[in-house]
């Protein structure tokens, strides 16, 4: 069975994708510290579904971690298929005020931890030979919109998710030649948890929680936000065999925010 690794995997997206994935046949890996997470996350799944995800403790800033993970892979003699590096750490704050170890915290995370995750899960991929039990070798970064915006506001979170984008065409240039894919989807508003902080720290000036809502759907074209599903969707689509002459680009899931 074809194996994909989630970072982030209990997270309010991050938890979708590996239910999509699952869904699609693969033996998932939800990757996360958050052990006593996992059975809360998915204990509403329907039963082939739960029984196709499974949790491993990973620090994604820790090559030693990411290296155990893909030798406990290996050992089970199910090839990788899939890496989804959807971990992130985020502080709201502007750079004006800026928190060190805050912005430390964001670029270990979410960018070099994606970057470890592609160098050590690239080369476990690569090394797995054609012969392996799986046709597409993909590495799906979850990149934002805000990467090519801005954000006054979540500035640590913004500029570590444009390296992002960086990394990921840097990594396509040179995994390619190794039979992997890489690339990056910038959501836009999701309806989750980290996207109801941001709005509930613009309520400020007598606005309401619900008059900014409805200022940031106004502003979309398609007048929603996202769901996780629809951006578990897009990491399907990219990781699979419909998408393997792919690579090095961006898919910007925001309901049509940048033509706004």
């Amino acid at each position: 069975m074809p194996v994909a690794i989630v970072t982030g995997g209990c997270g309010a997206i991050g938890s979708v994708i590996c239910a999509t994935l699952a869904n699609r046949g693969n033996r998932v890996v939800c990757a996360d510290l958050r052990e006593g997470a996992f059975t809360k996350t998915f204990a509403a799944l329907p039963r082939d579904t739960a029984g196709n995800i499974e949790f491993a403790g990973l620090d994604v800033t820790e090559p030693n971690s990411w290296e155990d993970l893909c030798e406990a892979i290996a050992a089970s003699d199910d090839a990788i298929g899939t890496l989804v590096n959807a971990a992130f750490s985020a502080t709201l704050g502007p750079i004006d005020r800026l928190d060190h170890d805050a912005w430390r915290g964001c670029f270990d995370v979410t960018l070099h931890g994606a970057a470890l995750g592609i160098q050590i899960v690239g080369n476990a991929m690569a090394a797995q030979g054609t012969g392996a039990n799986v046709k597409s070798r993909a590495i799906v970064n979850i990149a934002s919109v805000v990467a090519h915006a801005g954000a006054p506001m979540n500035a640590g979170y913004a500029t570590a998710k444009a390296a992002l984008l960086g990394l990921t065409r840097t990594a396509a240039a040179r995994l390619g030649r190794k039979g992997v894919t890489v690339n990056a989807i910038s959501p836009g508003w999701v309806e989750s948890p980290a996207v109801q902080g941001l709005f509930q720290a613009q309520t400020r000036g007598g606005r309401t929680l619900e008059d900014v809502r409805e200022a940031f759907v106004a502003a979309i074209p398609l007048q929603r936000l996202a769901q996780p599903e629809d951006i578990a969707q897009t990491v399907a689509f990219l990781a699979s065999d419909a998408a393997r002459y792919i690579t090095g680009i961006e898919l910007t899931v925001d309901g049509g925010l940048g033509v706004a």
